[in-house]
């Protein structure tokens, strides 16, 4: 996972994507923007 780049005057967003492609079938994209300090039981990175 890369470094946090979070400055007060600016807005950083999570990006991931799911598919292979062509080979496989569409691509879905998707980002999210959160407060700084937004935590929920059911929310994870999926990666270690």
């Amino acid at each position: 996972m890369l470094p946090s780049f979070y400055q007060e005057t600016g807005i950083e967003a999570g990006c991931d994507e799911a598919g292979r492609g062509c080979y496989a079938g569409p691509v879905f994209a998707a980002a999210v923007i959160l407060p700084r300090d937004f935590h929920h039981p059911l929310l994870n990175d999926s990666k270690p």
